[in-house]
């Protein structure tokens, strides 16, 4: 099933002609076999073996740390990309099939590969001196856009759900990523200076600093995540909610949707750009990829305003639960009475925030 001159055919067409070269693969798609051979093990056993050989041309200090590649290490790398292939491949099929479209390995697969043949070529030039570690990044870019394109040719996702299932899928990738690197990645890598997340923000972009890109993004957000989880409360005696804190609530909330509309509308000034092939800079990938996780609804974007406004995150969650419980028994004791007095009074405004 290995034919040379095809896998370079299909490379060469998912870079420079990839539309069509997608749709006249698409009848062999089904076949996840034959993907593994022609394209995605080729270009996996390709990028490792170039990086090895041009680790020899940089310095052993690169944009991820003091590290050059081995023998040892290629091999690694190798089975990594294979892993990590699998999971992204199921990954998007799966919430494909979630969001309306197909749910196909077979296809998540071949969708995936030909949409990371950048990546995969970064991969290769990386060790490059000078402009190995910009290519990478550039390249990388680039597949994000050819993967927005892929998706609804090869998993069918409807129209009115593709930016859903593209955040969503970005998150739970790298979400998986994540996992991968700090189980079978130590295993893997028991004795290397691997690279580490935070030296990969710090050096993904020219004039980055500290904490920033989609790295630094997620760091922050975990740390939020943490910080709220030690927040405690203790509810007054009387269980009865303040007006002041009904207030508080509402604003909270308002100002949640406009930052998550804020971040929503950059991603699809992003998307519009990639249907169009325009150019997308690497500042655009930095700030789609760190507001990620908060546009796909985990609630650290609410959690960042209370926080940042010196709220308690358990107690912004007790009032919620507290308008909620109001809501749905009415007037069941004097205190769900109170409540419900003051969610009448406030309803027009918390309607929207009060899950029904």
């Amino acid at each position: 099933m290995i034919d040379l001159k095809r896998t370079l055919r299909l490379v060469s067409g998912g870079m420079f002609d990839s539309e069509q070269t997608w749709r006249d693969y698409l009848p062999e798609a089904e076949n996840w076999q034959k993907t593994v051979f022609l394209l995605t093990g080729p270009l996996i056993i390709f990028a490792a073996v170039a990086a090895y050989i041009f680790g020899f041309l940089g310095s052993d200090i690169s944009m991820f740390g003091r590290f050059r590649p081995t023998l040892v290490s290629t091999v690694l790398t190798m089975i990594t990309s294979a892993l990590a292939a699998v999971v992204i491949a199921f990954v998007i099929s799966a919430l494909a099939g979630a969001f309306g479209g197909k749910n196909s390995f077979a296809l998540g697969l071949a969708a995936t590969t030909f949409a990371f043949i950048p990546g995969y070529l970064g991969q290769a030039v990386t060790w490059l001196p000078w402009i190995g570690g910009l290519l990478a990044l550039g390249l990388f870019v680039y597949a994000l856009v050819l993967l927005w394109k892929v998706i609804p040719v090869y998993l069918a996702v409807p129209d009115g759900k593709r930016v859903g299932h593209y955040i969503l899928s970005l998150v739970a990738t790298i979400a998986a990523m994540l996992i991968l690197s700090m189980t079978i990645g130590r295993f893997l890598y028991p004795s290397v200076d691997a690279p580490t997340f935070d030296r990969v923000s710090e050096r993904s972009a020219p004039g980055s600093t500290s904490g920033s890109g989609m790295f630094g993004g997620i760091a922050r957000q975990a740390e939020l995540m943490a910080s709220a989880e030690e927040d405690r409360f203790d509810p007054p005696s009387n269980g009865r909610l303040s007006e002041d804190q009904v207030r508080e609530f509402i604003r909270v909330m308002q100002r949640t949707e406009e930052l998550q509309q804020e971040k929503m509308a950059r991603f699809k000034d992003f998307a519009e750009r990639a249907e169009n092939n325009e150019d997308v800079s690497f500042s655009d990938l930095g700030s789609m990829m760190s507001g990620v996780t908060e546009a796909a609804g985990l609630q650290t974007s609410e959690i960042e305003v209370v926080k940042s406004a010196g709220g308690n995150w358990a107690e912004h969650q007790w009032v919620r639960e507290s308008l909620r419980t109001a809501w749905i028994q009415k007037d069941i004791n004097d205190t769900v009475a109170h409540n419900f007095e003051l969610y009448q009074e406030f309803e027009e405004e918390l309607s929207d925030f009060i899950v029904r």
